[in-house]
This record gives structure tokens, C-alpha cells and sequence, in this order.
């Protein structure tokens, strides 16, 4: 059966992005990521689950990070980190700078990859 753990608007500030302006102070950055895995039926506790706390944490975490250039390198983080659990086979993320652009709600980009499509283009781009 597959189970999906959503953590939606998960917020950090830091540093990111390749304007003068954004060098110069922590933006505001949410973060929404869905990973898709197996679970048994009716998990019996936390270590049966997929735990959106540990993806919050990781998020939480990048306000320590040095300066990040592009969103896109932020996103696969994020998933190289959801497929550390084995149990999870797709994650879709999205990564959002409000403020950025001031006619915009918020701008960014996002990615939706199965584990095993992720490696292959992982190991392609390994190949001199």
C-alpha cells in the first residue's frame, strides 16, 4: 500500500540565489515536499512511517548552510535526502522564494522523480 508523507510550507531562513540583493541578506524560503513510499498496513508506530520531522529538520537546517546559488541544487538535496529511506520510490518538492519578484506571490521550481529514474540520470551525469 502506498502512503505519501506531506510536509507542506515548511519555512527557513537563508541565504540563496543569484540577484545582488539576495547575497546581501536571508530570504524567506518554503519548501514542500510529498515522498511516496511502502508501509506495512496500519503502521504501529513512528518507525513504520514515513516521519515528515525529519524532512522538516533537514529543511530547517539549511539556515546554517553557505550562501546557495540556484533553488535547483537545494531541490536535489532534498530528494537524495527522502531516498535515504529505502521505503520511499517518488518525491515530488518545490521550492519557493516569496518577495523575490514583487508581482509574484512567490517564485521557484520544483521536481517530481521515481528513485529509480533519479538514478539513472544521477549515474549518467557520473559518466565522463
Amino acid at each position: 500500500m502506498t502512503f505519501q508523507m506531506i510536509a507542506r510550507g515548511i519555512r527557513v531562513e537563508m541565504h540563496l540565489g543569484i540577484c545582488d540583493f539576495e547575497y546581501a541578506a536571508p530570504q524567506t524560503v518554503i519548501v514542500n515536499v510529498v515522498a511516496e513510499g511502502e508501509l506495512p498496513y496500519r503502521p504501529k508506530n513512528i518507525a513504520e512511517c514515513l516521519d515528515y520531522s525529519r524532512v522538516c529538520a533537514f529543511v530547517q537546517a539549511w539556515k546554517h548552510r553557505p550562501h546557495t546559488e540556484l533553488v535547483e541544487t537545494l531541490l536535489h538535496d532534498v530528494v537524495e535526502f527522502c531516498f535515504e529511506d529505502t521505503r520511499v520510490q517518488r518525491v515530488a518538492v518545490e521550492i519557493l522564494k516569496p518577495g523575490v519578484i514583487a508581482y509574484a506571490d512567490a517564485v521557484g521550481a520544483g521536481m517530481n522523480i521515481d528513485r529509480d529514474r533519479y538514478a539513472r540520470l544521477r549515474a549518467a551525469a557520473a559518466t565522463p
